[in-house]
């Protein structure tokens, strides 16, 4: 494997279910990291390093803008009745959670309707790599485009699939698959962590990467040398900020209507849009002891749109609904909310974030660990932090500065040092199907066969590594068979069980396969064929040679069936 030091640069893009944005740095001074200089949202009020994951397309459906841009053209577009057949695709990200993604995925455009997720997500990675280019070439770097190592940040809980369909798109959109590499989120935290001046060498500490979709666990020892070994299998699940988002949501639509929310989304995007975006600042500064009232601004035509709808003032409304004094109007323009209604909607998906960070610690191996790391966007959250530290008591908590882009500054430093992660735990059983010679004391005898002469059994698993299991990145496991007719397929399957028998056993999936067809001017009894898995990297590796003839195949995986 290439190491990142033969690259000039390395760039990162950090490809978030909220928002997006990148950084790079050249190869002399790796730590000397350059992100974009703030995006800015139409209103000015929010200021953000990074730009929503948000792409608009044109009535042709080709791409137009994305990020801030392409929300505040859409709304421009909404408020002159222009914006018919156009469509614009907001946290989409979300769709790759999904084990068995479709290379046939759909993602919804903000009218709900759908379209095709690949071009949505080439368009997208296309788009930030211009943006990064133009970048480079104003700053006088004077680098190629083929100086260039690209790093992909990725969710560790992501399957297979949903990696195999990014590096699709990013090789779609231009990006060179062989100077492209996948970096794990939590995993690219703990690199820039270490870099940032936290002293975590001989430590073993969780990083917790609370992004906007999900949250994202895993767990590190960092050695003496620098180098970190990952000691528990990625996990996690969907628990990030937009859940947040969502019930704010579910409430203005409590109070103000279905009808007046739908109408304002079609008919007021700037407003619509300016709403969200208010909420936002509000969500990053909310503390865990607040006692204030929260002040959210009212847009004039969703007020009225819901007074007219309801035949009732706002605040007959208020009257009428389940909140008592904990929400009231103040002012001609703007809606008062006790912080308790507030915090009820940090409640769920913080509340399952700590649990199961707990559950993880709780684990016999992970007991010593008492470093806690959060970082992504959701973890600069004040409540957040401090809910953490509540309900994991005894645990020491960090939250490095601008934790939103401690995953994407990791990455540029994982480019340029990807040896960094030395060892990783595997999180599922690997093998292949395989014929073995009948044993009685260990095969049931409904399942022997007469084949080839000899009793033999069918569908057994052939164990390439367990899970659990340590292993060192790029270290490689072969095992040899020998065909028995011209086709031979090899199928490759995994499972959360440490010891399968059989490859049919609940539980075990086929990830894909590899047909090897053998000479056949040579005898077969003197072909091999020789199988080869490549463990321990952020992508599953499976070569396949006859080693007779030398012809080789590279696994195609496939988890939609």
């Amino acid at each position: 494997m290439a190491t990142g030091s033969q690259y000039l640069i390395v760039a990162a893009f950090d490809f978030g279910t909220t928002y997006s944005g990148y950084a790079f740095s050249c190869k002399d001074t790796p730590n000397d990291i350059k992100s974009n200089k703030s995006w800015t949202a139409g209103s000015g009020k929010l200021i953000s390093l990074k730009t929503p994951t948000c792409v608009l397309i044109n009535e042709d459906g080709e791409f137009d803008s994305f990020g801030f841009d392409a929300e505040d053209k859409y709304s421009s577009l909404a408020e002159d009745g222009k914006h018919h057949g156009w469509r614009l695709f907001r946290r989409f990200k979300m769709v790759l959670h999904n084990q068995r993604i479709l290379s046939s995925a759909t993602v919804e455009d903000l009218e709900g309707k759908t379209f095709p997720a690949k071009p949505i997500f080439t368009m997208s990675l296309k788009y930030l790599q211009k943006h990064l280019l133009d970048a480079l070439s104003m700053s006088n770097i004077g680098t190629r485009e083929t100086d260039i190592r690209y790093i992909i940040t990725v969710p560790a809980i992501w399957g297979i699939a949903a990696k195999k369909f990014m590096r699709e798109a990013a090789i779609e959109a231009g990006i060179d698959g062989t100077r492209l590499k996948l970096a794990l989120e939590p995993e690219a935290a703990a690199v820039c962590c270490e870099a940032l001046g936290h002293t975590l060498a001989g430590k073993m500490f969780m990083v917790v990467d609370l992004g906007g979709g999900t949250a994202d666990i895993s767990v590190h020892e960092k050695l003496i040398d620098g180098s970190l070994k990952n000691i528990h299998a990625p996990s996690g699940g969907p628990w990030g900020g937009i859940f947040v988002d969502a019930n704010f949501i579910a409430f203005m639509t409590e109070v103000f209507g279905t009808m007046a929310i739908n109408a304002l989304q079609s008919k007021e995007m700037y407003d619509y849009f300016g709403m969200n975006r208010d909420f936002e600042v509000k969500k990053r500064k909310f503390e865990f002891n607040s006692q204030s009232d929260i002040t959210f601004r009212i847009p004039v035509a969703l007020k009225e749109i819901s007074e007219a709808n309801f035949h009732q003032s706002l605040s007959d409304r208020l009257a009428s609904l389940k909140y008592g004094k904990h929400v009231f109007t103040r002012g001609r323009d703007k809606l008062g909310v006790d912080s308790s209604i507030m915090q009820s909607w940090f409640t769920d998906p913080v509340s399952k974030t700590s649990n199961y960070m707990g559950s993880v610690l709780k684990e016999e191996r992970m007991k010593v660990v008492d470093l806690i790391i959060l970082v992504g966007g959701f973890a600069e959250s004040p409540y957040v932090q401090q809910r953490i530290k509540e309900e994991l008591p005894g645990k020491q908590v960090i939250v490095p500065g601008e934790a939103g882009l401690a995953v994407l500054k990791g990455a540029v430093m994982f480019g340029h040092k990807p040896d960094i992660i030395i060892s990783r735990l595997m999180d599922y059983t690997y093998g292949i199907r395989a014929w073995k010679q009948y044993d009685e004391e260990i095969h049931p005898a409904e399942r022997k066969v007469y084949k080839h002469g000899t009793w033999r059994v069918d569908n057994c698993f052939e164990i390439f590594v367990r899970a659990n299991e340590e292993v060192q990145v790029d270290s490689k496991v072969t095992h040899n068979i020998r065909p028995r007719c011209k086709l031979t397929n090899i199928l490759i399957y995994r499972t959360k069980d440490r010891d399968p028998a059989f490859t049919t056993d609940p539980g075990c999936e086929q990830l894909g396969r590899i047909k090897n067809y053998c000479d056949t001017d040579i005898p077969l009894q003197e072909q091999i064929i020789k199988t080869t898995f490549m463990f321990g990297d952020t992508e599953l590796r499976v070569f396949c040679e006859n080693v007779k003839t030398g012809k080789a195949e590279t696994l195609t995986l496939d988890l939609s069936k």
